[in-house]
């Protein structure tokens, strides 16, 4: 990969998707779908009303309040860790993880972008490639554990959907029975069985179907976050309207004396993929 480190986003386009990747935390900032029946272009992620305004030097002390002071939406890896910052064997993690707020080395492909980093806080070395095709966005990551020891770690993707998009959705993992979008204002967070690594979102506003992909081995847990302008105060101030599929490596909240249930072998490398696809049809 040719070195690429001031490179700050990647905006690619194939089919009927076009995607932008930023190098802060490998976020997909924005993944847009072109209508083929001439609904023109529609964006599939959360954008928080900030998403676009400067910031500055100044930070909250604590990384839970930071990360949501932040927050711009769109789609995050959240690694070795999802959740609380927590500290273990003397190193500690910040809230959702290393990866999340690291920059990451960015390079343009054809119909996508690969993003790597390297990890402090574990001895990880990340590659993320998103490709597009169609319309459907795929992501690629490999973990490879560059240490002398076995690493733990916990791994959740955070992709977080429009809520608006989803006005009277339902939800299905599986063949499981169908979860409906919450109205707003209201919120609501789930730990649902992800195990069959498949779910179909029935979004009637956009008239389409949305398929999401995973491999329910490696993720077995769903966390579906629905923050529908139910928050009044901070961070939200009821300006967030998301919807958040996110398959998991662990339950939520997992064990404070470990990162994760997954376990990468000195030298090894753990692959894991995911795809969002848009069919016309709800």
């Amino acid at each position: 990969m040719p070195e690429t480190d001031r490179m700050e986003r990647v905006e690619v386009a194939a089919g009927r998707l076009s995607a932008v990747v930023e190098a802060e935390g490998a976020r997909m900032a924005s993944l847009r779908w072109t209508d083929p029946r001439g609904g023109g272009e529609r964006e599939l992620l959360l954008r928080t009303p900030w998403s676009d305004d400067p910031d500055g030097p100044w930070s909250m002390p604590v990384s839970s309040h930071e990360w949501h002071r932040r927050y711009r939406g769109g789609w995050h890896v959240l690694l070795p860790r999802a959740g609380d910052p927590v500290a273990i064997d003397g190193i500690e993690q910040p809230f959702h993880g290393e990866a999340a707020w690291r920059v990451w080395r960015l390079a343009t492909v054809p119909g996508g972008c690969d993003a790597t980093v390297l990890l402090r806080t574990v001895p990880l070395r990340l590659e993320r490639r998103v490709r597009l095709e169609g319309s459907t966005v795929r992501v690629i990551q490999d973990v490879r554990n560059e240490g002398p020891e076995p690493v733990a770690f916990g791994w959740l993707e955070h992709p977080a959907l429009d809520g608006p998009l989803l006005e009277g959705a339902t939800v299905r993992l599986g063949d499981g029975e169908p979860v409906a979008v919450v109205d707003a204002p209201q919120t609501s967070f789930a730990d649902l069985d992800g195990r069959q690594g498949v779910c179909r979102i029935s979004a009637p506003v956009l008239g389409v179907t949305i398929e999401m992909r995973w491999d329910g081995a490696l993720f077995p847990r769903t966390h579906l976050w629905q923050e529908r302008r139910g928050t009044a105060g901070f961070p939200w101030w009821g300006g967030v309207d998301a919807v958040g599929v996110e398959p998991s490596s662990d339950r939520f909240r997992p064990s404070a004396d470990q990162l994760g249930s997954l376990v990468v072998d000195p030298g090894a490398t753990l692959s894991a993929a995911f795809e969002i696809s848009v069919t016309p049809g709800a």
